[in-house]
């Protein structure tokens, strides 16, 4: 009886180890998306065209790699035309989607460095978003802004200083852009740490003519703080755009952006994110587009071992016109190790 007995429990802890395994890894597994902030970019109409800062992380595992694909699309809707009085003067109006296609890939040489990279294929296929937006913006009481007023999925760009007047362009391809980025975790202590981060992208610009050299260039810090199921995280950055023109007027070439973010664990599969980013306006004579962007971003992560997946919506804020109306990210993340 004495030796059943210890099979017994010999087979039970067997049991038990089997069962309790999963649970014991799954930390470990799950702990690079606990240190990972939303990684979505702007769709603003000007932003997006130029190298746009996103918070990074701020914790690197040695050997590790990503690969990421994303989709973004986004309604753009923008004017200072008077709804309810057409016929008096006005400089722009933008009314159009876009869709951007995006591949990432990170590399983790040791727990002080990354480097990423990643090709943006922006285009304007359709995304078919008018009445999402509308009914969004009816069911918060937010200004339609006279979209009310104009057929639903047009493609129309007329700026009046410039003499440019583009239509029906859905399907073209706006850019192709190549980013380069390499982190460097500078400073952590307790539940502190501190990166910085260089940055240079090239815009291989099609549709949209862009006036200048095709290089931007930016340098940016984040910072994070974590605490139990919640973390908190801040980026700010300066960028620096080889343009001279975009939409037809004068860049602003140094600007500075702003943004803060926080993500709060449910489970060790399941996050919730939010996150606000400010941008200073990137042109400086096309009215709206001269004043700062505000961006308002809500997301949602699961994580399961390796594999994450992302959704983001993302909402202009204050300044309706100088951000996307509506805008979204779905993304496919896989981590994997050199060894």
């Amino acid at each position: 009886m004495a030796e059943q007995a210890v099979r017994w429990s010999r087979i039970r802890g067997i049991v038990a180890v089997a069962l309790c395994a999963p649970l014991l890894t799954l930390p470990l597994f799950c702990r690079a998306a606990e240190t990972d902030p939303l990684w979505a970019r702007s769709q603003a109409p000007v932003k997006s065209l130029m190298l746009s800062p996103i918070a990074r992380p701020t914790e690197f595992h040695p050997g590790e790699w990503q690969l990421a694909l994303s989709v973004n699309p986004a309604s753009i809707f923008a004017t200072d035309k008077d709804p309810n009085n057409p016929e008096l003067p006005y400089q722009f109006e933008l009314d159009y989607y876009t869709v951007e296609y995006r591949v990432d890939l990170r590399y983790n040489p040791s727990e002080r460095w990354q480097i990423s990279g990643s090709y943006a294929h922006r285009t304007t296929d359709d995304a078919h978003l008018d009445q999402l937006t509308l009914s969004f913006h009816k069911l918060f009481g937010l200004d339609q802004n006279g979209r009310t007023k104009v057929p639903k999925h047009r493609y129309l760009i007329d700026l009046i200083e410039s003499g440019q007047r583009l239509e029906d362009f859905g399907g073209e391809t706006f850019a192709h852009q190549f980013e380069l980025a390499a982190s460097f975790l500078a400073y952590r202590y307790f539940r502190h740490q501190l990166a910085v981060t260089l940055s240079a992208q090239y815009n291989d610009q099609r549709y949209l003519q862009r006036r200048g050299s095709e290089w931007d260039g930016g340098l940016q810090l984040d910072y994070s703080y974590e605490w139990r199921d919640h973390r908190l995280n801040a980026l700010m950055a300066y960028t620096h755009t080889g343009a001279d023109q975009l939409l037809g007027s004068a860049t602003r070439k140094d600007l500075g952006h702003f943004g803060l973010g926080y993500r709060y664990r449910i489970t060790p599969r399941h996050f919730l994110f939010t996150e606000y980013l400010i941008s200073q306006g990137a042109l400086r004579d096309l009215g709206a587009f001269n004043d700062p962007v505000h961006e308002a971003n809500l997301g949602y992560r699961y994580q399961r071992g390796e594999l994450g997946l992302d959704f983001v919506m993302m909402q202009n804020a204050l300044n309706a016109d100088n951000s996307a109306d509506i805008a979204f990210n779905f993304r496919l993340s896989y981590r994997f190790d050199a060894d």
